[in-house]
């Protein structure tokens, strides 16, 4: 179970649980498919921090219309938003992982390994 603060009250949200009612009442008021929200997520998309706030707020008893949220009527100050806890999918707010002792920060996963010598001769 996770804790998810949104300005700055602490409430419950499990979120391994996707019943298809939320996932069908997300698609109709932010009008994307569900993939899209959950890729939103984890792009850091405000439409669908929206949609997970809602979610969160509905969870726990709060019946603030998503509409609401979307327009501006509920404040949601994205500076408080902060998800923590385990065995849920990474949030919008999980920090990337640091850069290991051997790459340093500018450096790619992807980047070529040099070599000490060139093919078909030998190192010096």
């Amino acid at each position: 179970m996770a804790k998810v603060t949104i300005n700055g009250e602490v409430f419950e949200f499990d979120q391994l649980r996707k019943p298809m009612a939320e996932a069908l009442a997300l698609e109709e008021a932010l009008k994307i498919p569900y993939a899209q929200y959950e890729e939103g997520l984890q792009k850091g998309s405000a439409r669908s921090l929206a949609g997970f706030v809602w979610l969160v707020w509905r969870r726990n008893g709060r019946d603030v219309p998503i509409a609401d949220i979307l327009s501006g009527a509920a404040d949601v100050d994205l500076a408080s938003l902060d998800i923590e806890g385990e065995g849920e999918e990474p949030g919008p707010t999980t920090p990337p992982p640091p850069a290991s002792p051997t790459t340093s920060d500018g450096t790619s996963a992807s980047s070529p390994k040099s070599s000490a010598s060139a093919r078909g001769k030998p190192a010096s």
